[in-house]
């Protein structure tokens, strides 16, 4: 199997993971009403390892496990995977284009890519109750803010490898 063929496998399986411990554990995760997107922060992360196109996939896996898993209240379903896929697919061009491995760059783009995604999924399906919305939004946020260096460190260490660049 080629290095990329091995990423693109580890990645998936890094993401079924995180959809299946977000699925198990979410709620007893929960502090004060705060939930962590762990599946949201595993594609930003692994978009970081990723071209456009491999984080656009990312992405998109992402939203559509999300809606399996969850269905968002009123539907909702369409914008939820567009929001993870093209805030996903930008990580992947940035890593192209801009930065190079980072873990403070990672909690820069866990932090910032969970509140454009919930953003653009906010301005897609508007929500009835925006101050309940910015909240969750932001309880959220710092979850994943928290989570979001740990995180990095076991993809970065389960890619081994395969993370460089160069591994194309």
């Amino acid at each position: 199997m080629t290095a990329p063929a091995q990423r693109a496998f580890r990645l998936g399986a890094a993401l079924l993971l995180a959809a299946l411990i977000q699925l198990a554990f979410s709620d007893s995760l929960t502090i004060r009403g705060a939930r962590p997107d762990i599946l949201l922060a595993t594609a930003l992360l692994s978009a970081m390892f990723c071209g456009a196109n491999g984080g656009a996939a990312l992405g998109f896996t992402a939203g559509l496990v999300y809606t399996c898993f969850a269905a968002p209240p009123n539907g909702g379903f369409g914008s939820l995977v567009f929001s993870r896929t093209l805030v996903c697919l930008g990580v992947g061009w940035l890593e192209e284009r801009i930065y190079r491995d980072s873990g403070l760059l990672a909690v820069a783009i866990v932090t910032l890519g969970t509140v454009l995604a919930e953003g653009i999924f906010f301005i897609a399906d508007p929500q009835g109750h925006l101050l309940h919305w910015a909240r969750s939004v932001l309880s959220t946020t710092l979850y994943n803010f928290v989570l979001a260096y740990p995180l990095y460190l076991l993809l970065r260490r389960w890619l081994g490898s395969l993370r460089e660049r160069d591994a194309n």
